[in-house]
């Protein structure tokens, strides 16, 4: 048996983009469970954000593909062409396990939740000519996941990852996880994080889990301490939340964490307007001095910079200028994004009434207003955010920020400083850019 797996494009309207320099994840660590399960099975794994995906020249007895919301579409009509071949077609990832009944229409089988409790059952079906339309993936200990397999790809990385943890105690209004992946956070443990980083091939990674430390302060504590001790020469950044920072061990915490090869972390400052981060059910996450924490975080050699929306129902057009005066007084970078209402969050159904009809999910991608507000429109919404971002990420800016950084965290903490804000700067250029030319040519509505 043949086993393809496909990452879709990250590019706006299904095309090709450079990608992330992290390869796809998922797809590492479904490619192990296969090689578990079922060890015969033949398995290759596309980027197609990196190398073209063509339909009609795919070969493979299986095909699968995970999916995020914006590149459903793209998914959708590769899925359709493949079947009109009579190749078989399975979907799974987030998208999926919110809308299993759309993706359904477009696959042979769609798996909604996790892969590690159905993965082997769902090969044996389809060996057998059996195939099941759905298959629903509990949520199990990972106790015992596989290490992904990194030398299947055509294309190169610069990263590797690694998963402590899956699911979120948190109850933010835009955000899945705690729905789909578990408000009850499970751990790996900590000798299995440790051998695994420790054996990579990888220098740099990326912490995949959707909080770094905010699950169990003294866990966290203990994973990092253990991997200072059994992991040199090897850096990573994450994401996490401020509150923590407040614990009572927070100095221990980021301590052992930078001990531990932490150079950079993304911070849920989620929005500068607090009628916004009272609508996501955020501020539980910010603690009781936000600023105070960022500045605490960077005196211990460790990098910040703010995951942060903008143009929100409650927003308003000062909250643009609003968070590049914030960025510049703390002298951090952010990585700002539309406020999105993806499919299965809170958000989504208090957004619903006002979602602009006849939009694809491709435009729910972080760059466009998909949504009607009440004093701004979708145009200056968009304008605003391309702004933004181009304000944020000039040379001077980023080479300001790095300079703040406690030299405690020289040299690493600088280096990952500017190789996590140039890249974004320089992609957030191409896409405006590529919007002028395409407004120019009336492509955008």
């Amino acid at each position: 048996m043949r086993l393809l797996l496909v990452s879709p494009p990250f590019g706006e309207k299904g095309q090709m983009s450079k990608g992330l320099p992290i390869a796809p994840p998922v797809l590492e660590y479904l490619a192990s469970l296969t090689y578990k399960v079922r060890p015969g099975i033949e398995v290759k794994l596309i980027d197609a954000n990196k190398e073209p995906f063509d339909p009609a020249e795919a070969d493979a007895d299986l095909i699968g593909f995970t999916v995020l919301t914006p590149q459903a579409p793209w998914v959708y009509k590769t899925a359709d062409a493949l079947r009109a071949r009579g190749r078989k077609v399975v979907l799974g990832g987030i998208h999926v396990t919110a809308l299993p009944r759309e993706a359904a229409a477009h696959a042979d089988a769609v798996v909604a939740g996790e892969a590690e409790g159905i993965w082997k059952g769902l090969l044996d079906d389809f060996e057998a000519g059996a195939l099941r339309p759905l298959y629903e993936g509990p949520l199990l200990p990972i106790t015992d996941i596989p290490k992904p397999v990194a030398n299947l790809w055509n294309t190169k990385y610069v990263y590797g990852y690694f998963q402590t943890s899956r699911g979120c105690p948190f109850r933010c209004t835009f955000c899945s996880v705690h729905k789909f992946y578990g408000g009850s956070v499970r751990l790996r443990p900590i000798e299995d994080v440790v051998e695994e980083v420790a054996e990579s091939k990888w220098r740099l990674f990326w912490g995949i889990d959707d909080n770094i430390w905010g699950t169990n302060v003294s866990r966290s504590i203990e994973l990092y301490r253990e991997m200072g001790l059994n992991i040199k020469g090897k850096w990573w950044f994450g994401s996490g939340d401020l509150v923590s920072v407040e614990h009572h061990r927070s100095g221990e915490l980021l301590k052992y964490a930078r001990a531990a090869g932490l150079t950079t972390v993304l911070v849920g400052w989620e929005s500068n307007n607090i009628g916004s981060l009272e609508e996501y059910k955020a501020k539980s996450k910010q603690g009781r001095a936000r600023r105070d924490a960022i500045k605490k975080i960077r005196d211990a050699g460790i990098e910040v910079m703010l995951f942060i929306m903008v143009g929100g129902r409650k927003d308003r057009r000062e909250d643009f200028d609003g968070i590049l005066k914030l960025c510049d007084e703390l002298k951090v970078a952010a990585h700002p994004v539309m406020t999105t209402p993806f499919p299965g969050t809170e958000l989504y159904e208090q957004y619903r009434p006002y979602l602009i009809p006849g939009l694809d999910w491709d435009s729910f991608d972080g760059n466009h207003a998909v949504y009607y507000h009440d004093t701004m429109s979708p145009e200056e919404r968009e304008d605003g955010i391309i702004k933004l971002r181009a304000d944020l990420f000039t040379v001077p800016k980023i080479i300001q920020r790095m300079l703040q950084v406690s030299w405690r965290g020289f040299p690493m903490s600088h280096i990952t400083s500017w190789m996590v804000q140039f890249p974004q700067g320089r992609a957030f250029k191409e896409y405006a850019r590529k919007r002028r030319e395409d407004r120019d040519k009336g492509h955008v509505v």
